[in-house]
């Protein structure tokens, strides 16, 4: 399993997180969803082999919202 940290632009309320919690973990390979509403991230605990960075971010695309690797 592998961690990823995202950047995430245009969340801005609770439904914001169910939102990205209910697009990300319907992905294969998805084993957790942490959104962090006032730092504006997403940490991804996620098998990279089935759920790739690639399918996370369009994954949050598709619900709205753009989405990058997490500058630290």
């Amino acid at each position: 399993m592998k961690e990823t940290l995202l950047q995430v632009d245009g969340m801005s309320c609770p439904s914001c997180i169910r939102h990205i919690d209910s697009a990300l973990g319907q992905l294969a390979g998805v084993e957790k969803v942490e959104v962090k509403l006032r730092e504006g991230t997403v940490l991804v605990r996620h098998d990279a082999s089935s759920a790739p960075l690639p399918a996370l971010v369009d994954a949050l695309r598709d619900a709205g919202y753009e989405s990058r690797p997490h500058a630290a």
